[in-house]
């Protein structure tokens, strides 16, 4: 009996350690991730917050964002308390966006406030919809994704603020993003959020489940593993054929002009024409380049320089439209202070007469006095400084000269240059040719003072101002280049149904393009504009509304109206013919707007060139120094996703930078910047840049669909939404 005791207990024993060693232990199949305090909560969210914001440029630690969603999702799905959690869950976002977005502050405290209370709504409902599928067992390899580009969809289409995609963290990732142009930037951050999701799922899911044929590992987690495979696979793939292909032949090559002048609440730290002047010497580096068109930034010209306004008789205005064009040139305060017949004064001096000969002579004295040096004089081109003389001493006057005849004139205007080679008779003929009265009798003068006596007065015609004086002497800087210049500035337009004198006239952030002796030019205005920055909404709808909200936008902020086409510039070199989209600052972080904007006509060669004005959003330094913020960086991944979904290349010209050139497959070829040290960069600097294009003849099939994947996205939430309701009930 005792033998067979323990005969029995051996048995027992030995088919105890068989069934330990068949079975996984009991832990494995449930989930033990309970969190009782709202410390542990919330350091785990600020624990995302961390990951998400290193993940972004300028630190661009890309890797960080395929997990840096976990501890927000553990902790949405372990926090024991709901209400408490889930205000954890909103917290998140507010730290996040505040965190992020606090470049916002220096031009709009105000909208910076609203718009990290807003934006951080969206994380609170994420955080709802997360903790309800983790505990209602739905795989988050699929749900976090869906969830969260639904979210991102939806935050582009309401208020229009499509930043920090988890899709921008890859921007440098350019193999990865190439399903781009058939996703848009949406498949992506689908991916990003997928590997999220499946790293969720190991860490809140049973690791194993009991099935009739005994213990299996969970299937949602090794579907997710297998689905995030093939997907980066896939990616991987097709981003190899893309880049692979052979599509492009060469654009223009084009001139990118790039200032740092910082702009505060209380004003421009440089006035106007200073700017302007700034960027004139600029454009001049260009001279021999052989470029085929340069682009300043946004808002670098004088306001008013639109052909509309300098054809403008304005002795034939009312009083109402003067008060009101006088408004948009100087501000409501010299409205005030002035009555229209003053106002009416300042204006016909101001604008000036357009298309004058005066006027052309006066922008080239200026011009060649002011800005060009003798040594950029001896490189211009013959036929300009044919051309420019021309202007200067009449056609018929220069018709028979020679080419080194007139350039020797030509060194008369310019200061320091070399005139020792020119003769009595020379200089008495181009002080005679000037033809500009009050004229003196110099005949009977040296030399030295024969040159006295005309750089006198080309020094006095060089004070001469107006904003048709203004448009000529950036037409002529074009001559002199070779080329057409594309510039940023606030064009002024009759409004066609205005609500008042204040805006019987209105102001536009615009595009203009300016070419010798071809004056009439289109011009493209913003049509997506900033609100409660570049505009306050409720100005037609609810006009009380508006005035309460106007009051929280800063004066300086003058408020514009929108554009309503999408214009193309051309561009032209001998046989070649390209065409330009511009859109200006923030609307080239609209993907829809973009895809927009090529969808007007046939793609053909296009080239997009992106004008901004970063200026707002610089702060000063312990040194005095103004110093960019993280804003300029976050600002330009925008473009290349913006190349690969309309497989076009970019060009940006950026007050503050970062002026870049991005190729049709996303890549960035070439970006002014200093390097300072191994891993830290200068944005905020001076200089040009001349980048050659390629435009690429794929039509991208988002070009033709458009955001038909985020679409698809928004629908399977609703079918998420349904598994709530469908579990609940069988529960």
């Amino acid at each position: 009996m005792g033998t067979d005791t323990n005969v029995k207990t051996r048995r027992g024993a030995s088919g105890s350690m068989g069934l330990l060693e068949t079975s996984p232990p009991r832990e494995v199949f449930c989930s033990h991730l309970e969190l009782r305090r709202v410390p542990s909560v919330l350091l785990l969210c600020l624990l995302t917050v961390v990951l998400l914001l290193i993940s972004f440029p300028p630190f661009d630690c890309w890797f960080a964002a395929y997990f840096a969603l976990v501890p927000w999702g553990l902790a949405m799905f372990g926090g024991v308390r709901r209400n408490w959690t889930l205000a954890a869950g909103w917290l998140t976002g507010l730290v996040f966006w505040a965190g992020s977005v606090y470049w916002l502050f220096f031009p709009t405290p105000v909208g910076y406030a609203g718009a990290v209370v807003y934006l951080s709504l969206y994380w609170l409902i994420a955080s709802g919809m997360v903790r309800t599928s983790i505990r209602r067992a739905l795989p988050m390899w699929f749900v976090l994704p869906v969830i969260w580009v639904g979210i991102e969809y939806i935050r582009s289409l309401v208020i229009c603020f499509p930043w920090f995609f988890l899709s921008q963290t890859q921007h440098s990732c350019t193999s990865l993003i190439q399903i781009s142009d058939i996703t848009g930037q949406y498949g992506v951050s689908f991916f990003v959020a997928m590997v999220n999701g499946v790293i969720i799922d190991a860490l809140s899911a049973p690791l194993f489940k009991i099935s009739s044929r005994g213990p299996r590992i969970n299937r949602n987690i090794a579907t997710g593993f297998f689905a995030v495979l093939l997907t980066l696979a896939a990616m991987l793939s097709y981003g190899a054929y893309r880049l692979g292909q052979n599509t492009t032949t060469p654009g223009p090559v084009v001139g990118v002009v790039q200032e740092a002048v910082p702009i505060t609440l209380s004003g421009r730290g440089v006035p106007i024409d200073e700017i302007f002047a700034m960027h004139l010497k600029r454009s001049l580096e260009f001279i021999g380049e052989d470029c085929d068109v340069i682009i300043w930034p946004e808002t670098m010209l004088p306001p008013g320089l639109n052909t509309e306004l300098l054809m403008v008789n304005v002795n034939d205005l009312d009083d109402d439209s003067v008060r009101a064009i006088a408004a948009n040139l100087w501000g409501l305060r010299t409205t005030r202070e002035n009555s229209p017949a003053k106002l009416r004064f300042y204006l016909t001096r101001a604008i000036g007469r357009w298309g004058g000969a005066q006027s052309y002579k006066i922008a080239a004295i200026k011009l060649l006095n002011g800005y060009v040096t003798p040594a950029q004089l001896e490189a211009i081109d013959p036929n300009a400084v044919r051309l420019i003389a021309a202007v200067l001493l009449g056609e018929q006057n220069t018709r028979n000269v020679s080419d080194s005849q007139l350039r020797g004139w030509c060194r008369l205007f310019v200061r320091n240059a070399d005139t020792s080679t020119l003769s009595d008779a020379d200089i008495s003929s181009v002080y005679a040719m000037l033809n500009i009265p009050p004229r003196e009798d110099i005949t009977g003068l040296s030399h030295q003072q024969k040159i006295i006596a005309v750089r006198g007065t080309i020094a006095a015609m060089s004070k001469l101002k107006s904003l048709n004086i203004q448009r000529a002497i950036t037409e002529l800087c074009s001559l002199v280049v070779g080329c057409p210049i594309i510039a940023g500035g606030s064009s002024i337009h009759l409004n066609d149904s205005p609500t008042g004198w204040r805006d019987s006239w209105e102001l536009r952030n615009s595009v203009m393009m300016f070419e010798f002796q071809a004056p009439l030019q289109p011009v493209y205005s913003k049509m997506h504009l900033v609100p409660f920055s570049e505009y306050v909404p409720f100005k037609y709808s609810a006009p009380k509304i508006h005035k309460i909200l106007r009051w929280f936008v800063p004066e300086v902020m003058q408020q514009l109206s929108p554009g309503e086409d999408c214009t193309r510039f051309e561009i032209r070199r001998g046989d070649s013919k390209w065409e330009m989209i511009t859109p200006v600052c923030f609307e080239g972080s609209v993907a829809g707007l973009c895809r927009k904007m090529v969808n007007a006509a046939p793609k053909g060669n296009l080239v997009m060139a992106n004008l901004s004005n970063d200026g707002w959003f610089v702060y000063k330094g312990r040194d005095g120094q103004y110093v960019g913020t993280t804003e300029q960086s976050q600002h330009l991944c925008h473009y290349v996703f913006r190349a690969i979904e309309n497989r076009i290349p970019v060009v940006r010209s950026v007050n503050t930078g970062i002026s870049t050139m991005i190729d049709s497959n996303g890549k960035i070829k070439s970006i002014l910047e200093l390097r300072t040290e191994k891993y830290r960069k200068r944005t905020m600097v001076t200089g040009v840049m001349k980048v050659h294009t390629a435009v690429d003849t794929r039509r991208s099939i988002y070009s033709s669909i458009g955001d038909v994947f985020a679409v698809a996205v928004l629908v399977a939430i609703a079918g998420v939404i349904s598994c709530f309701y469908w579990k609940k009930k069988n529960e």
